[in-house]
């Protein structure tokens, strides 16, 4: 069994916030790899510092644990606040007089829930939060130019949606207290993006919130941000389910169930105690002529009451409703009650069980006032025991084993798994006591308000309030305070872990099939619980030769033969949407692609932790052959794309077409690919014959922006003059950079020019910016008048061509390392 002295701590910092509604959601991860910790009235965003390489520092340090805490590797967190303005919220009294239509959440209004979209749907290819308050209110808000310690307040809430619910109920219903009932939002879920099993994958967001309602009601909303509309919320269905308000919702995982069709099951419960579920369906379909998977992409959504009934109402209260995805990627319902957790699994081939269990649980009596009887808070599945681990607000532990075999409640026996309901707790009560410090008495308790996995079980992070359960007097919101912990809960062999979850990332990095890597994550929350595991004492120099040869690419990796099928164009539309799409799907639903980023991420982070010049100098060699395969798929994508609309280029596109070809003709690109860049330049050449004294090449010309001189591309990050002035290069483009207007890779901190118009949220903002099929701008230049011709001369270049346009607009993360870019100033 576990040894308690051996437990350590990483993290210990303090959040001065009041605590929200208990709830098993208090604690959760986004796909962006950003842990959101609600409170009464803000939801802190952190971000861990693993592989975040744009910024020298973390806002977040770890406080010092008090003398005889336990110590380790500390971890640093960046912070950002969404706070909500509790001054301004929707009357209700207005819409109804009626009685049913009261909310005693607006005498003191704070944030009731939040859940996070799948990544990739915000300007910045991040994720959308969807806030629902206690006045029952839902508001959806995103970044405005960096996730990690920017703005996501007020200046940029994307949609208070109670208009649009109020014109919804308007069409279903006369009745104001039905239209009222039907407006006021009790709970939300957002599904993840189902998969339709195209190759590459299909970058486009097939995605659900649905929201449950007072009046019964389940709205199935799509997240839009189409340029020039005031809505970012779209409806698609609304199914009844009961006379009851909906409590708690839930998405299980999407199947595949036959050519591009998904299925996904959501669960739902009623406040009389019921639980059931509604079938979704999503088909997709061309809607004209355009190359597979463009934008002539429709979704086509289905839903039917399933006739399976998980529990029957019995006018028991739910306090919690989760699910969990087994070791055979089986989906558990987990229904949480005052004392009581219930399973269920539906019936399949195969299946060791089906149907509903029940487990009652016992307290821990880690303090005077525990009790089995508390809210739960927080939900972990560990795939290596098979056990379900559970959390309770009094600061116990409780552990379901052999969920997808046998469920039990008792170990019976069994010496496979090393841990056990008490032991837990006793881990949680003794890292508390460690952290606080002084004298505990067991009449104290260990509030734990949300706990979730760091990566994988045993690793788990927490937030705790130290609190006198028999002490009823008022403390003011300003004098509350939790403490973030990260911790280990149990030990682990590190190495046989850390190599175990390496071989499992480069399998499953598939962007174009269900798996363990959902569509659209980012690589820096994919690899986190390697990352961290890494940092810890002696792991990576023990396993420096095994590390070297799984990163090493292999010959699959090499292969630079790129199926893309042709763009097919109308006269009547612009090829524009087309190209992008097309574009964005080779560089982000490739899954060679997605598997060299992941591999060079871990290279990269192994090169600048390792102490000694020979392993630093191997990781680099891996990490330089990496990059080099990177940047030679994304000119064969190019080069392919450019070459379907040679027919559509204007003089404008000449610029960057040929610093494409250039690139392609530089010493250690292969030579295949020089030969396709080769049949595009005569291509060109065919179609814009040099006029007059004007030679082809002089379109690729570059100044330097200090000195006039003509700066060479011989090298596609770096711009010398031969005055020894050096530029960095766009990461997209090769071209200079030489204004501030430009967004930075939050993983590998490259640069890239910052593209036309990213959203409203920056309209709402105050930034400038403009957009339109044909007179978008790019924001790359200050005011020209304090800036040289050469400047104000290359931006003009960039700016005319739509090539460079369309790509800036499709690149929207890191073409090197896959993650989120950022506006740092």
């Amino acid at each position: 069994m576990v040894d308690m002295e051996h437990v350590t701590v990483y993290t210990a910092s303090s959040v001065p916030a009041a605590a929200s509604h208990p709830a098993i959601n208090s604690l959760q991860w986004t796909e962006d790899g950003q842990l959101l910790f609600l409170t009464k009235i803000a939801v802190y965003i952190l971000t861990p510092d693993l592989g975040v390489n744009c910024c020298s520092a973390s806002e977040v340090a770890t406080t010092q644990l008090k003398e005889g805490g336990p110590r380790a590797n500390t971890l640093g967190w960046f912070r950002t606040v969404l706070e909500l303005d509790r001054r301004s919220f929707h009357h209700w009294p207005s819409e109804s007089q009626d009685w049913d239509s009261l909310v005693t959440g607006s005498l003191d209004v704070s944030i009731k829930s939040v859940v996070a979209s799948p990544s990739f749907l915000s300007a910045d290819a991040g994720c959308i939060l969807a806030v629902i308050t206690t006045n029952l209110e839902l508001s959806l808000w995103g970044s405005v130019k960096n996730q990690l310690d920017g703005q996501w307040g007020q200046g940029i809430r994307l949609q208070d949606a109670v208009s649009l619910l109020r014109s919804l109920a308007v069409i279903r219903t006369d009745d104001r207290l039905q239209q009222t009932l039907q407006t006021q939002v009790v709970c939300s879920s957002w599904s993840r993006q189902p998969d339709f099993g195209a190759i590459p994958a299909c970058i486009c967001d097939g995605s659900l919130l649905a929201i449950g309602n007072r009046a019964g009601s389940i709205l199935l909303l799509k997240f839009t941000a189409e340029s020039g509309s005031d809505q970012c919320l779209e409806h698609v269905q609304t199914v009844d389910v009961s006379e009851q308000w909906i409590t708690h919702l839930t998405w299980l995982p999407w199947t595949n169930a036959g050519e591009n069709e998904c299925v996904a099951m959501l669960v739902h419960c009623t406040s009389d105690g019921a639980v059931g579920l509604v079938k979704v369906t999503r088909k997709c379909h061309m809607e004209s002529r355009g190359s597979e998977y463009g934008p002539g992409l429709v979704l086509e959504t289905s839903v039917n009451r399933s006739q399976l009934s998980i529990c029957k109402a019995d006018d028991r209260i739910i306090m919690g409703l989760s699910f969990v995805e087994t070791r055979d990627m089986e989906p558990i319902v987990v229904v949480l009650r005052p004392g009581v957790v219930q399973l269920w699994a539906e019936e399949r081939d195969g299946s060791a069980w089906s149907g509903l269990l029940s487990f009652h649980l016992h307290s821990q009596g880690i303090s005077s006032g525990s009790s089995m009887l508390y809210p739960p808070s927080g939900v972990v599945y560990s795939p290596e025991h098979d056990t379900l681990v559970l959390s309770l607000i009094d600061g116990s532990f409780h552990v379901i084993y052999d969920i997808s075999s046998a469920p039990s409640s008792s170990l019976l026996g069994s010496t496979k798994i090393p841990y056990f309901s008490s032991g837990l707790s006793s881990i949680s009560r003794r890292v508390f006591m460690h952290i606080e410090g002084d004298v505990i008495t067991h009449a104290e308790m260990n509030r734990i308000y949300g706990m979730v996995s760091f990566g994988g079980f045993p690793m788990v992070n927490w937030a705790h309030e130290r609190s006198l359960s028999s002490d009823f007097s008022y403390k003011h919101e300003a004098r509350h305070s939790k403490t973030l912990v990260l911790t280990k809960i149990h030990a682990e062999d590190s190495d046989k872990v850390v190599l175990e979850m390496l071989a499992d990332v480069i399998a499953t990095a598939k962007a174009c099939t269900i798996g363990t890597i959902a569509p659209g994550t980012a690589p820096i929350h994919t690899l986190r619980p390697i990352l961290f595991r890494l940092v810890q004492g002696g792991v990576l120099t023990r396993l420096h030769s095994r590390f070297l040869q799984a990163l090493r690419r292999s010959a699959s990796e090499s292969h630079l033969e790129i199926a893309i099928p042709p763009l097919i164009f109308t006269s009547s539309a612009s090829p524009r949407p087309l190209f992008r799409t097309s574009i964005v799907r080779q560089l982000f639903g490739d899954d060679t692609l997605l598997r060299i980023r992941l591999k060079l991420a871990i290279a990269d982070f192994c090169w600048r932790l390792s102490s000694s010049p020979e392993n630093r100098n191997e990781f680099g060699t891996v990490a330089r052959d990496l990059m080099s395969a990177i940047s030679h798929r994304v000119l064969g994508i190019l080069v392919q794309h450019i070459d379907f609309v040679a027919h559509l280029l204007t003089r404008d596109d000449l610029p960057f077409v040929l610093r494409v070809i250039i690139q392609c003709m530089l010493p250690g690109v292969p030579q295949e690919l020089s030969v396709k860049a080769q049949r595009l330049a005569d291509k060109v050449t065919a179609f814009f014959p040099p006029a007059g004294h004007e030679t082809v090449s002089n379109g690729s010309r570059e100044l330097c922006p200090a000195c006039h001189v003509e700066v060479p591309l011989t090298d596609v990050t770096l711009a010398t003059c031969s005055n020894g002035h050096r530029w960095p290069r766009c990461s997209v483009t090769s071209f200079i950079l030489s204004t501030t207007k430009v967004q930075t890779c939050l993983g590998c901190a490259r640069k890239a020019l910052l593209p036309v118009a990213r959203s409203r949220y920056e309209q709402e903002s105050g930034t400038e910016l403009s957009s339109g099929e044909g007179g978008s701008k790019l924001a790359v230049a200050g005011d020209s008048s304090s800036v040289g011709d050469s400047i104000t001369e290359n931006v003009r270049t960039i700016e005319r061509g739509w090539i460079v346009q369309e790509l800036l607009k499709a690149v929207r993360r890191c073409i090197f390392c896959g993650n989120n870019f950022a506006i740092l100033v």
